[in-house]
């Protein structure tokens, strides 16, 4: 064999064991077989709640809570706990105290028991005019816990609340901004 033939014969042999080492060392790094498992798992899961009903969906959401258990909540929470939580969180985006006056946001002062949507002088995302319900603290609990949820189609960015004991203090913090209209 001339020397030609096994430079040649060396440097298709050398590529061939090189896509084998690579190929061997990525399967170590990134685990494939795992990560399509947990892809497909995932869109399995967001297809499901595209599909739901929307009526089953707030009916399972409503058994989560009762008006009852959030009551016992509230009245164990603090709410100048909330209102710090308010100053921090909300208040770039809304106003508490009266007048009304918005911001980025509605105003939320007397925010309980006030139509959703409701505001004269707000323009309001269309998801939230065709919303039909109040602003009692069940469904203020709701909306705080996860907007997109609740009202899909808000122009809201806010996640909502994770924290179960933030959500209850700003939920005792509003219902005392209602009574005392400060």
């Amino acid at each position: 064999m001339s020397s030609e033939t096994n430079k040649l014969l060396c440097a298709i042999l050398t590529s061939i064991l090189f896509l084998l080492l690579t190929s061997f060392i990525s399967e170590l790094v990134y685990k494939s077989d795992e990560i399509n498992k947990n892809i497909s798992y995932i869109i399995k899961d967001n297809s499901k709640d595209e599909i739901e009903d929307p009526e089953l969906k707030e009916e399972k959401i409503n058994k989560e809570i009762t008006n009852a258990s959030l009551a016992k909540l509230i009245s164990e929470s603090n709410e100048l706990i909330g209102e710090k939580f308010i100053k921090k969180n909300c208040s770039a985006c809304h106003e508490f105290s009266l007048p009304h006056k918005n911001k980025i946001g509605p105003s939320l002062a007397l925010l309980l028991n006030r139509k959703v949507g409701s505001l004269d002088d707000y323009k309001y995302s269309k998801a939230f005019m065709t919303k039909e319900a109040n602003w009692d603290l069940l469904n203020l609990y709701y909306f705080l816990k996860n907007p997109k949820e609740w009202i899909p189609g808000t122009k809201m960015s806010y996640r909502g609340i994770k924290k179960e004991n933030d959500l209850v203090n700003v939920l005792k913090f509003l219902s005392y901004n209602t009574a005392d209209g400060s």
